[in-house]
This record gives structure tokens, sequence and C-alpha cells, in this order.
């Protein structure tokens, strides 16, 4: 083998040694080294002195292919590789032969991924098959029940260490308007879609009821599970964007962050003060900060 294709062996990052007759290295490339993370010098050692992972010699296929074993070997670097290896004999009866080693690290970091993906779409796939399984839980028709979900998100968020947030959103409909009932359900499928557009931030529960202060305004509560007070603003004034298309008089939003050791209801509270504030001032959104 030419000292030509030892260099060409290099460049495709792999290494060669040349082993004499008593099978003992005469001389190693500069890839060999890189690949066994061997010192300098190398004459005079027997290949499996350099590491003893690597196959006896006879056993090796004279070409390393997608059928060579892959042996792992810790170099004196430090370094963890995967390689595969090729024995090719002199020509002529001469003794000896030279050493081809491949770096397969790459192609098994690869494998490995592969396997780890795998992995996880299966498991995600038993999820899904799991939430299909089970029976879908009844729409919220009074505050009642939404407060009680809200109760249940805190303490899953307690047991889990994640945020739960709320939002409170009043609007105030156009007086002269005389169909209340299709602007308010048009409405609502405006923000059930705003909600299903953020699924990063968590899922919601979505609850409409009239608003005793303001005869001709409607109030709905989201609940926010998996989202701190900053994903409840962003949730909040994309509903704000969104209704911008609807024609109502005006459009308050409250977002508040249900506190450490606070209570659902209280932080529900919060936003809802928060969106009557912001009403009152005209529309927009307003955080209810708690100070604790």
């Amino acid at each position: 083998m030419s000292a030509e294709l030892h260099r060409l062996i290099d460049a495709t990052g792999g290494g060669c040694c040349v082993v004499r007759g008593d099978g003992t290295i005469e001389a190693a490339s500069p890839g060999f080294l890189a690949l066994t993370g061997a010192p300098q010098q190398l004459a005079g050692q027997a290949p499996s002195a350099v590491f003893a992972e690597l196959p006896a010699l006879d056993r090796l296929g004279a070409a390393v292919n997608e059928q060579s074993p892959v042996f792992r070997h810790v170099g004196a670097d430090g370094v963890g590789r995967e390689l595969a290896a090729a024995y090719v004999l002199n020509t002529g009866g001469v003794a000896g032969g030279v050493l081809v080693l491949v770096d397969r690290s790459g192609e098994a970091r690869l494998r490995r991924g592969q396997v780890r993906l795998s992995r996880e779409i299966d498991d995600l796939e038993a999820q899904l098959a799991e939430r299909q399984r089970q029976p879908q839980r009844s729409r919220i028709r009074s505050m009642p029940e939404l407060i009680g979900r809200l109760e249940e998100a805190v303490m899953r968020s307690r047991r889990y260490k994640h945020d739960v947030s709320c939002i409170s959103l009043q609007i105030e409909m156009p007086i002269d308007l005389e169909h209340h009932e299709d602007l308010a359900k048009r409405i609502g499928e405006t923000l059930v879609g705003c909600v299903r557009g953020v699924d990063e931030l968590g899922s919601a529960s979505v609850r409409r009821e009239s608003s005793p202060e303001l005869s001709t305004a409607h109030r709905w509560v989201f609940v926010l599970p998996h989202t701190p007070l900053a994903g409840g603003e962003i949730v909040a004034t994309r509903v704000l964007t969104r209704l911008a298309g609807i024609d109502l008089a005006r459009v308050g939003l409250g977002v508040a962050q249900v506190g450490a050791e606070e209570a659902g209801s209280a932080a529900v509270e919060r936003a809802d003060q928060a969106s009557a504030q912001a009403l009152e001032s005209g529309g927009g959104v307003l955080l209810a900060v708690a100070l604790i």
C-alpha cells in the first residue's frame, strides 16, 4: 500500500499503520494516531498493545464495510471512539500488511439518535392513544364549575412545579345592536380559535356569563395551565387583536397568575378587577401583579 494511499485514507477520516511480519507496528499515519489517541511513537508495539479491543489481525477482513464489527476504544487522550478495522496483507509473499481504521462514531451516534427518537415517538403515540380513550370532559356551564377546574389546575401546578394563569375578558356591546346572541356566538368562536392557536402556552377552559354591573357587557374567563403571567399576557394580546375585527364598543382584559399560596378564585377576582379597570379606561390589556 503506497504512501499516497495512506494519505488518502487519512483524508477520508480514517487512519492506517504498517505492520511488520512479526506483528509489530513499523509506522503509523497521523490519522491512525488521532483515532487511537495514542502517543506519537508506536514503532515496535503490537496493535493489540495500543488498544486491547482490536480483534486478532487474522480475523479482520481485507476491507471495511457495513458488515464489519465495530468496537469501542478509549484512547490515551480520554476520548471514546467507535472504530471498525481491516487488515490488508502485503502482496508478493512478503509478511506483514497494513492495518486500516475507520471511525464509525458518527454513524453510531446517528443510530442511537434514531432509536431514541423512535422510542419517543412510540411514547407520544401511546400517550395520544390513552388520551383518546379517556372520556371527554363536559363543557363548563357555570362559574362554580370553572373555579373547580381552576383549583384542580392549581393543585397539579403545585405538585409538578408549573405556573397557572387566568384571563378575565369583559366586552361592552354596542347599545343599539339588536342581535346580541349572534354577536356573542361569534365572539365565543373567535375566543376558542385564539386559545387553540397557542398550544405552547397550555390548554384553556372558557366560560361566558352576563355581567351584572354592565347590562350591555359580557364576561369570559380563561384558565391557562402551564402558563406564567407573561404567557397569559401573550394570549390576552392575541385575543384583543382578533376581536379588533368585530364591531364592539370596548374590550378589557385582565391577566393574573395564581400565587404560590393563593386560591384560584382569588386570582380570578384580581383578573376581574384588572379587566374592569381596563374597560373603564377605554379598553386594552392590564396585568394584575400580585404583591407577594
